[in-house]
């Protein structure tokens, strides 16, 4: 009798499902990582900052002026920030490869140490592909001592080479509101993305484009094409939209007295 409570507790909970849903989303993730190696195409879901990256560096040939790139703060090699740099680095490699093809000149200010060569070989592997290798240049790309310097720094370059575009992209903390108000106030295209919480909404309010949380790793799988970083991503679509059809069709069904759905899902 004790158990039997203990079970429709349990099952009140939703502990047994969030379980299941868990379990069923590793299984996704693997199953569409292996279909991604085995020649199976997703398409992920558009991302209006990824497309602005051509508008981005157009503009800037258009205007003969260069284009702006901070792959955010903190350690490659940290738990806390490095995943989220390495997505602004990988995104950063489509964009050296539009401002190289545009011969538009693309500069990059960072305070990430560890990352200097990852972001030096991006960039110049990203002039190779477009046959210009010999446009590239190691001064274009700044290692700024801490994160209170890269503010001055950034903010005294904008204002000295008025870009027509710039790209903040990575974990951003207080510093992300000023730099975009740097380049709002020359006028600049701007493109963010962040998983900072705090930050979004000034980055909402003050760049023309944001990836908000998770859609910065949704653009950086989209431009590495790497089944690993594809197929969940794909396989985490699914399950979004699988959960939010369960959740409506719960609305739905409750005020007509059906309760299955609510009760399961312990809401």
């Amino acid at each position: 009798m004790q158990n039997g409570k203990k079970n429709e507790m349990i099952l009140k909970d939703g502990r047994i499902v969030a379980f299941v849903l868990l379990f069923g989303s590793f299984v996704l993730y693997y199953l569409f990582t292996r279909m991604m190696e085995q020649g199976k195409v997703f398409k992920i879901r558009t991302l209006a900052a990824l497309e602005a990256l051509p508008e981005a560096v157009g503009r800037c040939a258009e205007m003969g002026k260069p284009i702006f790139y901070m792959p955010g703060i903190g350690s490659s090699l940290s738990l806390s920030s490095g995943a989220y740099i390495l997505a602004g680095i990988t995104i950063l490699g489509r964009l050296a490869g539009f401002a190289a093809k545009a011969g538009v000149k693309l500069r990059l200010f960072t305070v990430t140490i560890d990352a200097m060569p990852l972001i030096q070989e991006t960039i110049k592997n990203a002039y190779a592909v477009e046959g210009k290798v010999e446009e590239y240049s190691d001064d274009d790309i700044e290692l700024i001592a801490n994160q209170s310097s890269l503010v001055s720094r950034y903010i005294g370059a904008v204002q000295r080479e008025n870009p027509a575009a710039a790209c903040l992209i990575g974990y951003l903390a207080y510093e992300s509101v000023v730099l975009a108000e740097a380049g709002n106030v020359v006028g600049a295209l701007q493109i963010s993305g962040t998983v900072n919480l705090y930050q979004i909404p000034f980055l909402v309010a003050s760049t023309d484009y944001t990836l908000i949380m998770e859609e910065l790793f949704a653009a950086a799988a989209a431009v590495s094409g790497d089944a690993g970083a594809v197929g969940p991503i794909a396989a985490e679509d699914v399950i979004k939209f699988v959960s939010i059809g369960i959740m409506i069709l719960g609305m739905v069904l409750a005020p007509l007295g059906i309760t299955f759905l609510v009760d399961l899902l312990g809401l």
